[in-house]
């Protein structure tokens, strides 16, 4: 196997860890540098560099174990385009509600490149990674891992999970506004626009999660409670949705004090969701 790293960073550090590497590295190992596009470009041109039938992809956060390569290639069958793997976070470090990682323990719907294998012509016949995301706009985009795995469906290909491609993927830190503000929703309506196959994941097709439907009721039980008190019955599902969720700090009656902290969290996400559907014309909630 060839390993191929794409470095965009702004100083030599990268290039010179791997340029050490070279000469000892068991494996072919090149280096390819281009200026900061975002990670699809990027990708792109590793990939355009790959020489062999398969290509794995993996994000600069994640480190893989040592049956990652042979677990994700043995998925591949005739037919099969996509592998997804197994993506945990490291062990050995604490993870909590102010952290963030990835976990992925079956196949989903959005195919990260934190872990993810392609068919080499499959991947080169829908032309790779859209190359209009571009990483560096002001409003935060993304998301093409997801279309470009729901090209190669479309194309014919089918996908495969491998549970022995194992990669552990970075516990990161959040402060309280990373936690609030969740930005990556911003791309979800746009994404369901362009990827209607994504509605059959999100809840009853039109919201992100069973939060946000019952946040909304929630919000209009409020409203309406003006003239009819009784509406504010309608308040329970979110009450019991969020109160009635694993915890591992919060136990019996003081689980009302996380639905209190979480009722920020998603009427922002909420409010990111609506601004977003109508800056896609596609509505998801």
């Amino acid at each position: 196997y060839e390993v191929i790293v794409v470095d965009s960073s702004p100083d030599d550090r990268v290039a010179s860890v791997v340029n050490a590497l070279i000469p000892e590295a068991p494996f072919t190992l090149r280096l390819l540098t281009k200026k900061p596009e975002g990670p699809g470009p990027s990708r792109n041109l590793g990939a355009a560099h790959a020489r062999a039938e398969f290509i794995a992809l993996m994000d600069s956060d994640c480190v893989a174990t040592p049956d990652w390569l042979t677990g994700g290639l043995a998925a591949f069958d005739d037919g099969v385009g996509i592998v997804q793997g197994r993506t945990l976070p490291e062990p050995d470090v604490p993870t909590g509600v102010f952290t963030r990682y990835i976990v992925v323990e079956e196949e989903n719907h959005v195919y990260e490149c934190a872990n993810i294998f392609y068919r080499t012509s499959a991947f080169r016949d829908v032309g790779g990674f859209d190359a209009a995301y571009d990483g560096e706009a002001d409003v935060p985009v993304g998301g093409e891992d997801v279309e470009l795995a729901w090209r190669v469906k479309r194309a014919g290909w089918q996908s495969r999970f491998s549970a022995e491609a194992l990669v552990y993927h970075e516990v990161q830190p959040l402060n309280m506004r990373g936690w609030i503000y969740i930005r990556t929703l911003h791309l979800w309506p746009g994404l369901t626009k362009r990827c209607p196959e994504l509605r059959a994941a999100f809840f009853a097709r039109y919201f992100f999660d069973r939060h946000q439907a019952w946040i909304l009721l929630a919000l209009i039980a409020l409203v309406c409670a003006w003239w009819a008190p009784y509406a504010l019955t309608l308040t329970i599902p979110y009450a019991i949705s969020r109160g009635m969720e694993p915890t591992r700090a919060l136990r019996g009656p003081l689980r009302l004090i996380r639905v209190c902290v979480y009722v920020l969290r998603d009427v922002t996400s909420l409010a990111i969701l609506t601004v977003a559907s109508v800056r896609s014309r596609c509505l998801l909630l």
